[in-house]
């Protein structure tokens, strides 16, 4: 899941506005409908990270939700570094995070999640993913079996119900997704298996918890 050094006051102008740009990109609630369907299809192979969030704080209210997608940051590093901190409560209420992404993350990603969920105790994560990267690479395995051993954390591939959600949640007004075709969900049905792989030698307890993933989001 990734300036030349301009002089004057017209370029400083640029500059800027190219930073403000970025930012409320970055801080946007609602993804165009091109790219939820072409980066979050199973079938394609993007480049791009997109990341799609729900945030809860506490039991009550309307969770916050954006996306972003990676550029100078990985999109999961962006959120943890750049987002969450300010959209933190406090350490004693519970948070609960949703994160849609086009594909899993990557070694180096989970071990920064894994590090971010140490010190904040009273987050979870549930962790959908469109597609799984780099399924052979032992080091993207572990660290993807490190996350889920944890209580905090669950990770599943995509299914029917959350493309649904992103579709009603993350297009401005709501929208409908459509049928999945046959194609699409052997992509998706591929995926779980790629991803069942890498956890299948996890403790029974741990097992479980991934084939009864709650789907209450």
């Amino acid at each position: 899941m990734y300036k030349k050094k301009l002089r004057g006051r017209a370029t400083e102008n640029k500059v800027v506005t190219s930073h403000s740009l970025k930012f409320l990109f970055c801080f946007s609630m609602y993804i165009s409908k091109k790219a939820l369907k072409n980066h979050f299809d199973p079938r394609n192979a993007p480049r791009d990270t997109y990341l799609l969030c729900k945030l809860q704080w506490g039991e009550t209210g309307r969770p916050w939700i954006h996306w972003v997608r990676n550029e100078y940051y990985h999109a999961e590093v962006y959120f943890l570094e750049k987002i969450f901190k300010m959209k933190r409560s406090n350490n004693y209420v519970n948070c609960s995070i949703t994160w849609y992404l086009s594909w899993s993350p990557c070694a180096d990603c989970c071990h920064k999640i894994l590090n971010f969920l140490k010190k904040h105790s009273n987050v979870n994560i549930d962790i959908y993913v469109a597609r799984v990267y780099y399924a052979e690479d032992e080091k993207i395995r572990q660290g993807l079996k490190n996350l889920v051993s944890l209580a905090e954390v669950t990770i599943a591939v995509m299914e029917t119900e959350d493309y649904n959600d992103c579709w009603k949640n993350f297009i401005q007004g709501g929208a409908d997704g459509g049928s999945q075709t046959v194609d699409f969900q052997l992509a998706v049905d591929k995926n779980r298996l790629k991803l069942k792989n890498i956890f299948e030698d996890l403790p029974l307890i741990e097992y479980l918890k991934l084939e009864g993933t709650d789907k209450d989001h």
